[in-house]
């Protein structure tokens, strides 16, 4: 696509166009003819997302079609407005905010490879101005990000391939010696402990039995794990637990949901919420029985998943923000992802942009002196 090439932006801006039937079946035939999409672009996920804590932000749809002459693009955004001490600040973020693991736009008629994102991001800008203050996208793949003053650094998300593997042998295969010896003794101790071990992964028609788990086992598990932790955790914002139940409530049907429970001798110890799409998980929140901790519980139950992803014929697991340990063991790819984030090109945009620099030269002289 030539750098020239002219963006036409249509908005919705009140929740009854953006759930419109008419509007929402273009979405969903943009996303059936996505030559890139995650599964973050799902109608139904936004859905639950802006009826639960986007409701309770009190945020406003500013959800978008741009059109060139050869692709279609799919911005699932909203503005959140925040009332500091001198002033009301809006900010324009991707639907789903940091709980949302990709924050790409959904790209049609195209490859990614052949648009000017340049010129994409700077027509987005202007086309949005009037509606906000200052922008941010934090999680974006950099081939969508393109070579600009908006894009920073962010973080990585590796992504477990599992192509030409049919057993969990296989992938233990492409680990160090020591990850392989650790998985299978932890696993026999497990099995030695509590009895055989099982996966059960709710279908089209567990709903309800999922909805009871992740109440009754998971959700308790998970606040019993976290609460009272230093590090601030965002699924412990009010709200969350709503979001949670929508999301078994609407995706485990529809299929978009992933929720697996493991299972010593019929003893739940440990649990996964996340989601399925496009033969890929994106491992979310897990979470364990602490009275199991020694055995390690959570590595089991990504041993487990890995295990039915390879028979189910997944292509990848990504393992979203936060490069921890228990995930590079896995011998994953890294993936970065960058962030995107500018000021409105209105007056009251560069006043913002004018006070965030100066309070960051501020804070920088202090932590140095």
């Amino acid at each position: 696509m030539a750098p020239t090439d002219a963006w036409r932006f249509e908005w919705r801006r009140s929740w009854d166009d953006v759930w419109s039937e008419e509007f929402v079946a273009r979405w969903r035939a943009i996303v059936a003819a996505a030559t890139w999409s995650h599964v973050y672009h799902q109608p139904g996920l936004v859905r639950a997302w802006a009826g639960t804590l986007g409701a309770r932000l009190e945020c406003a749809p500013q959800v978008g079609i741009a059109t060139s002459s050869s692709a279609q693009v799919f911005l699932p955004w909203v503005v959140v407005t925040q009332s500091g001490r001198l002033a009301t600040r809006r900010t324009l973020e991707p639907l789903g905010r940091e709980l949302f693991g990709y924050h790409t736009p959904l790209v049609a008629g195209a490859e990614p490879s052949s648009i000017d994102w340049c010129g994409f991001w700077n027509s987005a800008r202007e086309s949005a101005a009037g509606t906000y203050e200052q922008a941010l996208f934090r999680f974006v793949e950099p081939e969508f990000a393109g070579a600009l003053p908006l894009r920073k650094g962010s973080e990585e998300s590796p992504v477990l391939s599992l192509a030409g593997c049919a057993s969990l042998d296989d992938v233990l295969a492409r680990c160090s010696s020591s990850r392989r010896i650790d998985v299978r003794r932890q696993m026999k101790r497990a099995a030695e402990k509590g009895g055989e071990l099982s996966l059960w992964t709710a279908g089209p028609a567990d709903t309800a039995e999922a909805l009871r788990s992740v109440r009754q086992e998971f959700w308790p598990a998970y606040r019993a794990h976290w609460t009272g932790k230093p590090t601030p955790n965002a699924m412990l914002a009010p709200g969350v637990d709503g979001f949670i139940e929508r999301v078994v409530a609407d995706g485990v049907g529809a299929g978009w949901t992933h929720y697996s429970v493991l299972r010593a001798g019929g003893t739940p110890i440990a649990w996964h919420l996340g989601f399925l799409d496009a033969g890929r998980l994106y491992y979310w929140i897990p979470t364990y029985d602490g009275a199991w901790s020694n055995l390690s519980p959570g590595k089991l139950l990504l041993a487990t998943l890995i295990e039915e992803g390879c028979r189910a014929g997944w292509r990848e697991i990504h393992f979203l923000t936060g490069n921890h340990d228990y995930k590079l063991a896995w011998n994953p790819t890294p993936k970065s992802l960058v962030a995107m984030t500018w000021t409105a090109p209105t007056i009251r945009g560069r006043v913002f942009g004018l006070y965030d620099d100066i309070a960051r030269a501020r804070r920088a002289r202090q932590s140095h002196s």
